[in-house]
């Protein structure tokens, strides 16, 4: 039996803010998700990182973030600087 694995590119809107730094937790964007009910179905799914030379950070989706859709995820490794805007495989 083969599992099929699904996937969906997200993209990473900005880093959590705070006076503490938050450099692991990203805010992601998933199109097609306006509400956060739609949102919450994604909650504990993993999210990867890829970068240009090939290394992956993986993280998880931790919660629901605000009313519109977003989502938090808190990732192993912190996320450089260039990963804002990028995109992210939300794999189900």
């Amino acid at each position: 039996m083969s599992t099929q694995v699904r996937s969906i590119k997200a993209r990473i809107y900005s880093i959590r803010r705070g006076a503490i730094g938050y450099s692991r937790d990203a805010i992601i964007i998933v199109p097609g998700v306006e509400t956060a009910v739609d949102a919450a179905k994604f909650i504990n799914a993993r999210v990867v990182w890829r970068s240009k030379k090939g290394t992956e950070i993986i993280g998880n989706v931790l919660r629901v973030w605000g009313k519109h859709g977003q989502l938090l995820v808190r990732f192993r490794r912190g996320l450089p600087g260039q990963a804002l805007g990028d995109t992210v495989d939300l794999i189900l």
